[in-house]
């Protein structure tokens, strides 16, 4: 007997993979119904939608046998197997409309309500949902060839990181986190990580071969050579430093977001804080170049407010898609957001206090060379 906090969380993962589906984040969908179905295997509701998202005729065939193993007069069910029985070779791509949904929470007519059509060519009687004549195989139904083409080429889609960096640039979660749960896995994690590292270096780079332009006589190809072994030492250095922010980020939200009654995999939790830092990157690497080029052009603005005020910005920055992060990974309620912010903040504040009252020397050194490799120019011998 499922306990009634399980059944709770699988009933709001269902309503969540519901509008998923029905908004045609089919990917999104099938990942949050199968969470559903983990918590609760008899969930009919769960199962019968997911065989609306699933990929492929035979996981939506298992999906509609599941719901009738559950409920055995499931008519919805019972007309999506038929359906599937039906199709014939080369109209496979019908079922992926999922047809047999229809009537299901929505004003269609379901499909064994559907009237019985009569072939033009033989004169047989075929179910009111059947596309093609299943005597002689002539066309019952107009099917427009070229959206079905269309859709078949395009394939299923795949996120880039554009979209998630637009998202985090204006903050919206939508945008950045949501579309991303699908998927999560480690290695597009450190993909991710290693991308947003090339960015904030290639940004630094840019800045520091501006800064080189504009100071007499200090750019020459032999620059130029030193910037570039600079961008490659930089660039490893902070991937290490990355990952290594990544894992502690991970596992102190982790723990936040398990404490105020997060569900989520730990693969879409770290995953969606892979994504954050990654997005955080791009705009640490322009915000710090525009801290470096303001004090140049406005004499009377000092370089160290100049740093200080691009610090807290970014800062702030980065703790709020954390918690974007974090929301919508766990989804939690709405009620729960505040004291995951209060406690995030706490956590952050209270981590750098601790590193600035005991770190040793050789720490500390360490810790600027961090802040170098994220916010400073890049140094060069010679």
């Amino acid at each position: 007997m499922k306990k009634p906090k399980e059944q709770k969380e699988a009933y709001e993962l269902v309503e969540q993979g519901i509008a998923a589906a029905r908004a045609e984040r089919k990917e999104e969908a099938e990942e949050i119904l199968r969470q559903a179905v983990a918590l609760d295997p008899n969930n009919e509701r769960a199962w019968l939608w997911l065989s609306a998202v699933v990929e492929g005729i035979e996981a939506q065939r298992e999906c509609l046998q599941r719901v009738l193993k559950i409920n055995p007069s499931n008519s919805f069910a019972r007309s999506g197997l038929s359906f599937l029985a039906h199709l014939r070779e080369g109209y496979e791509y019908l079922a992926a409309r999922a047809p047999w949904m229809a009537g299901l929470e929505d004003d269609r007519t379901p499909l064994d309500r559907l009237p019985a059509q009569q072939c033009p060519r033989c004169r047989q009687r075929n179910p009111g949902w059947a596309y093609i004549c299943s005597r002689c195989g002539a066309p019952l139904q107009r099917v427009d060839v070229r959206q079905m083409v269309r859709e078949e080429l395009q394939g299923p889609r795949r996120s880039s990181l554009a979209r998630p960096w637009v998202g985090a640039a204006i903050l919206d979660p939508d945008l950045a986190f949501a579309p991303e749960v699908a998927l999560a896995s480690p290695l597009r994690s450190i993909m991710s990580i290693a991308l947003g590292v090339v960015a904030l270096t290639l940004a630094r780079w840019t800045g520091t071969l501006l800064l080189a332009f504009f100071a007499p006589g200090r750019l020459t190809f032999a620059m130029v050579n030193l910037l570039s072994v600079a961008f490659v030492n930089d660039l490893v250095r902070l991937l290490a430093g990355a990952l290594v922010a990544w894992i502690g980020l991970g596992i102190i939200t982790e723990g936040i977001a398990r404490s105020r009654g997060g569900v989520a995999p730990a693969r879409v939790h770290y995953y969606l804080i892979a994504v954050a830092i990654s997005g955080w990157m791009p705009i640490a690497g322009i915000l710090s170049v525009i801290g470096w080029v303001v004090p140049l052009l406005v004499p009377q603005v000092p370089q160290t407010w100049a740093m200080a005020a691009v610090g807290g910005v970014l800062f702030l920055y980065a703790v709020a898609l954390l918690i974007q992060a974090v929301r919508t990974a766990h989804r939690l309620p709405p009620g729960r957001e505040d004291a995951l912010i209060g406690l995030l903040l706490l956590a952050f504040v209270g981590l750098y206090a601790f590193l600035v009252a005991t770190v040793p020397p050789a720490w500390r050194e360490i810790l600027l060379n961090i802040v170098r490799l994220i916010m400073l120019p890049m140094e060069v011998g010679g």
